[in-house]
């Protein structure tokens, strides 16, 4: 359990009921219990590719200039790399990518929320700017983001149809890291220089 969930766990059992914070913390703590449920389904999905091929990195936060970036779930393997960002949120959702938004409908009920496919690909400029610093030899870099909540209604705009392959549940992760597995066939990275760059 991240030491953040085990803060407010702890901060939520010592705060009174009347507290004026109380009801904040109570719904960061949903937030943040629903994002590390939502890790653990993808783990489930992840087990899979526990091989000597593959190292999965969870929870990265690296350095890029001066501000730290944070990633998911980051799948290392010797041809490619693949960032992962994991959503558990519920009921119907709608990426809009003319106004950068995710819109969830549920029980009649619509909020918005951050964009998940621009923090991504923020991510990904980040990761690959990151390499290029310290000097790691190229290699194609992927995203992906995984809706975790198995019950969950995926729709985007008809102009926005081709992010198809870009949103997924998590019950088809292991099929679309076996399509980039297809896709990059050449070894960057020796099993034993990879292992060096995950430590």
């Amino acid at each position: 359990m991240p030491l953040k969930l085990q803060k407010l766990e702890a901060l939520k059992r010592r705060l009174p009921l009347n507290h004026e914070k109380r009801r904040d913390i109570e719904e960061e703590y949903a937030k943040t219990m629903a994002g590390y449920r939502g890790e653990q389904t993808v783990d489930y999905h992840l087990k899979i590719l526990h091989n000597d091929k593959n190292f999965i990195l969870h929870d990265i936060r690296l350095l890029n200039g001066s501000a730290f970036f944070q990633i998911d779930t980051l799948i290392c393997n010797p041809a490619f790399f693949l960032i992962i960002e994991v959503k558990n949120i519920s009921g119907t959702l709608i990426f809009d990518q003319v106004f950068h938004q995710l819109i969830r409908n549920s029980n009649g009920k619509e909020e918005a929320f951050p964009d998940p496919i621009s923090q991504v690909k923020r991510h990904h400029h980040q990761l690959t700017t990151w390499l290029k610093d310290n000097k790691v030899p190229e290699i194609p870099v992927e995203w992906i983001v995984v809706i975790s909540h198995p019950s969950t209604l995926i729709k985007s705009s008809p102009i926005n149809s081709n992010i198809g392959k870009k949103i997924i549940h998590s019950a088809a992760l292991s099929n679309i890291i076996e399509e980039f597995t297809n896709k990059y066939k050449e070894k960057k990275f020796s099993n034993l220089d990879l292992k060096k760059l995950s430590n």
